[in-house]
């Protein structure tokens, strides 16, 4: 069998991946991609991000047509949802971003090779495509195979009809009750989904709130939110599922226990399982490169994702580390700088994340949580309906936090869950990255009226309390 010599080959062609393939490419490097999916872009681009996405954007648009007659809107109305051209809008997107990467990749000599990867030794993988084999060799190899749902592991929950973020996500049905297990990020951008096509939802929740990885003050107010919604979704938190039963008439049965009313069950058209995801690291043989997975399943690497294996690197999802898209390309183009000889790590501490929920929610950083073990952080509160251009939306709901040091008024996190969230946080996050404090977020002008000035005025509410504190102190306020 003929081997075919790259400089670098990646196992993997999503965010992880595809951006060290084209900084490589850039550098004269070449390189080879392969991409065990039928087209590029990975888990984010097929079965999570983007379509969550797409059809996000669409119960935005329903959720603004139901409440246009405060806009003096009369007689709008929702009738139906045609499924067939969302769909078409859906696969359109998706078609266009996928080509649009093999284009790139193509303009850039990358050679792309469709079939399942595996380690045949430590510079060489073997490619299984349809029935033929190929071989490919490399001096550096960058493993990227993401990640995968993570299994409910009660009876019947391995049935194939259960929905994971994958099935949900294909929209082929809208079930009238819909039970999702889990109230983490998935969950909690599926129920807004489904809550706005008019199915009623019911999440289950083994931790004591939902978002748990969340501030607390956010999945408190997202249940509140929820708990008053036109078509309101109901939470049951501290609850553990014990099984998952079929019926007759092709529903469902989940029975799980509840701390204060003992054991339950909730019958619904559909379960979606939405307990998190775990390393994709199960179908490849790690250990014929001297790799030992850690107890995850995840691939220990350092600060330059670099495996045991120093020419190894295993960027994304794979390791663990920080389950985003963006943090996954992030991670990627450090592995490309680094196999340059161009070190530069990543701030882990300082990757911002979003969930589009209704409200949306947005974070970076330190968070209340963190108050307990650093004496001089404050954190400060701004209401939503105190800024102008929510009003203007006639979205108010919602809140923007921030935690700074009263030494230094360096910003050291922030979360926000309202209006615009997932936009707003991008300036915060780059003020943080460049060790801004909160003179330098107030002395920077934004427009008016915009959502910007949540923050803004929030900045400003932070540093009048810094004054204020450090004059009751007796001590001189900063002016630098």
């Amino acid at each position: 069998m003929d081997t075919t010599k790259f400089d670098v080959v990646t196992i993997g062609a999503g965010p992880g991946a595809t951006p060290a393939a084209l900084y490589l490419a850039r550098h004269s490097k070449r390189v080879a991609v392969i991409e065990q999916g039928h087209a590029l872009g990975g888990t984010c681009l097929f079965e999570g991000c983007i379509p969550s996405k797409i059809y996000l954007e669409t119960a935005k648009r329903i959720r603004d047509i139901q409440e246009a007659a405060r806009f003096g809107l009369a007689n709008a109305q929702f009738q139906e949802l045609a499924l067939s051209v969302l769909t078409e809008r859906k696969q359109k997107i998706l078609r266009q971003r996928s080509l649009e990467m093999q284009q790139r990749l193509t303009q850039l000599g990358v050679t792309v090779v469709y079939g399942r990867a595996d380690f045949l030794d430590a510079h060489h993988v073997v490619v299984q495509t349809g029935d033929a084999r190929k071989i490919l060799s490399a001096d550096y190899i960058i493993a990227s195979p993401g990640s995968r749902p993570k299994p409910l592991r009660v009876p019947e929950a391995d049935d194939a009809s259960l929905w994971t973020n994958a099935q949900a996500l294909k929209l082929d049905t809208i079930p009238s009750s819909l039970c999702i297990v889990g109230g983490g990020y998935i969950g909690a951008e599926l129920a807004t989904l489904y809550q706005a096509l008019g199915t009623h939802v019911h999440v289950l929740e083994a931790a004591s709130r939902i978002l748990a990885s969340e501030d607390p003050a956010i999945g408190a107010y997202l249940t509140k939110n929820w708990s008053s919604a036109i078509n309101p979704i109901e939470v049951e938190t501290d609850v553990r599922v014990t099984r998952i039963e079929t019926r007759p008439d092709g529903r469902w049965t989940v029975g799980y226990n509840h701390p204060l009313r003992g054991f339950r069950r909730k019958t619904v058209d559909r379960v979606l399982v939405a307990i998190g995801r775990e390393p994709n690291t199960g179908q490849m043989a790690w250990d014929k490169v001297g790799i030992t997975l850690g107890p995850r399943g995840e691939v220990p690497v350092n600060r330059y994702f670099q495996t045991t294996a120093p020419h190894i690197y295993a960027p994304g999802d794979v390791n663990g580390q920080i389950m985003l898209a963006h943090a996954a390309a992030r991670q990627s183009s450090i592995v490309a700088q680094h196999i340059l000889k161009k070190p530069t790590a990543a701030a882990h501490d300082i990757v911002p994340h979003v969930i589009m929920s209704s409200p949306e929610i947005a974070a970076v950083g330190a968070d209340t949580r963190s108050l307990v073990m650093h004496p001089t952080w404050r954190v400060t509160q701004w209401q939503y309906q105190h800024s102008v251009r929510p009003l203007v939306a006639g979205d108010e709901r919602g809140f923007a936090q921030l935690i700074w040091d009263r030494a230094t008024h360096k910003i050291m996190g922030c979360q926000i869950i309202g209006l615009g969230a997932s936009e707003l946080i991008s300036e915060m996050t780059q003020v943080m990255t460049h060790q801004g404090t909160l003179e330098s977020f107030v002395e920077t002008v934004h427009p008016h009226p915009t959502l910007h000035e949540v923050v803004t005025d929030l900045a400003m509410k932070a540093l009048i309390e810094a004054q204020s504190e450090t004059a009751q102190e007796g001590g001189a306020i900063r002016t630098d």
